[in-house]
């Protein structure tokens, strides 16, 4: 986009209208044109504002959608929590009941070691023990009642042991019932804690969603921003006279330098023996010390004067007549626009390009839009103009 946006932006500034009536800057007497590419311009900054309010409602969107997202991951959160919570709480009881459990267990072997006791002692008396007991000297009566608290003390332990006994059954169901329930608890877990991974890498996606759709809506306002500033600068055009007729043609091969320098690049196809590329060159580029003061080499009205992406800071000075000077990878640029420039005024300073580490100054010179060859304009031993 940035890149689509540089291409227009000079396509605006330097080029022919679409319509084939005319310059669009190369004369200030072409109004007609001016205006329908002025048109033209604030449609696409329509078009692109359009494009922008449909992005930040996708973006809108995506943040109600992730709003929602983190609402549920909460609620999950709070389910997982309570189910920690249940699932502590069962293993209490289960802990409890194995505790009774063994109570139960120990009173059980006891009743049992009691009962078997008093089953030797009754059951396994040596010969003639009962009997004597039979010859006391007591009433039957008493001899009867022993006999049966005897029986029912035995009856009793039996009972007991009975009762201990499905105390223990219940409680190793109980407990069986617990660990269903524990480890229905675990499943359930597990299953929250699925849906909450799943909601968190959904979550991430739209979030880096977001991030780009963040990013289109800043590409967007600055396109807008700079189109904005182009149909500003394109109105000021279709209010002013424009420059007159000037002799700049007479000029040809006589017109000094804008820098003091080496040429490195050169108008025209150039191809490059390293990477197998060929590249169409609409200017030349001179090599020189940062900091090396760049002069007009024409006197002119600055219609151009701010930073573009590929170019850095970019000058454009009409010099009337359909002709126009152009001055990039400036470091710093001495006047603005709407700026009248005298011959071999100082206009700003050598800097680097957005694509090489060299120190140097890209120059065009263009009639009507159309690029030529600036070494056929301009001579090492030309004066400067006036």
């Amino acid at each position: 986009m940035r890149k689509a946006l540089s291409c227009l932006l000079l396509l605006f500034l330097l080029w022919p209208s679409a319509a084939g009536s005319g310059p669009l800057l190369g004369t200030g007497g072409d109004r007609n044109a001016v205006r329908r590419d002025l048109r033209t311009l604030r449609h696409q900054i329509h078009q692109e504002e359009r494009r922008g309010e449909r992005v930040r409602q996708r973006q809108a969107s995506i943040l109600q959608e992730i709003d929602n997202l983190n609402r549920n991951r909460a609620i999950l959160r709070r389910e997982l929590k309570g189910l920690d919570e249940e699932m502590a709480e069962v293993g209490r009881k289960i802990a409890a009941l194995e505790a009774e459990t063994g109570c139960l267990g120990q009173s059980y072997r006891e009743l049992q070691l009691k009962f078997c006791r008093r089953l030797r002692a009754r059951y396994c008396q040596p010969p003639g023990k009962w009997l004597d007991f039979l010859d006391r000297d007591i009433s039957l009566g008493k001899k009867i009642n022993a006999l049966y608290y005897g029986q029912c003390v035995l009856e009793a332990d039996r009972r007991l042991q009975q009762d201990c006994r499905k105390l223990l059954e219940d409680a190793g169901k109980h407990r069986e019932e617990l660990e269903k329930h524990r480890s229905f608890l675990q499943q359930l877990k597990q299953r929250q804690a699925a849906k909450v991974a799943e909601m968190e890498e959904n979550i991430a996606k739209k979030k880096q969603l977001l991030y780009k759709i963040r990013h289109q809506v800043r590409a967007h306002d600055e396109l807008v921003a700079e189109l904005k500033k182009m149909a500003g600068q394109l109105e000021l055009l279709t209010q002013s006279g424009g420059l007159p007729e000037t002799d700049f043609a007479s000029r040809k091969g006589a017109l000094p330098m804008p820098v003091e320098g080496v040429v490195i690049s050169f108008f025209g196809v150039e191809k490059d023996s390293d990477f197998a590329t060929v590249t169409n060159n609409k200017g030349i580029e001179i090599e020189a010390a940062p900091g090396t003061p760049v002069r007009v080499i024409y006197p002119g009205k600055v219609v151009f004067a701010s930073w573009m992406k590929g170019y850095g800071n970019l000058l454009v000075i009409d010099h009337g007549g359909g002709y126009v000077s152009v001055y990039a990878h400036l470091r710093q640029m001495s006047c603005r626009v709407n700026d009248y420039v005298k011959g071999r005024q100082v206009i700003g300073e050598v800097g680097t390009g957005a694509f090489s580490d060299v120190p140097s100054l890209y120059f065009e010179i263009r009639r009507d839009g159309i690029p030529e060859d600036p070494l056929t304009w301009v001579s090492q031993l030309g004066e400067g103009a006036g």
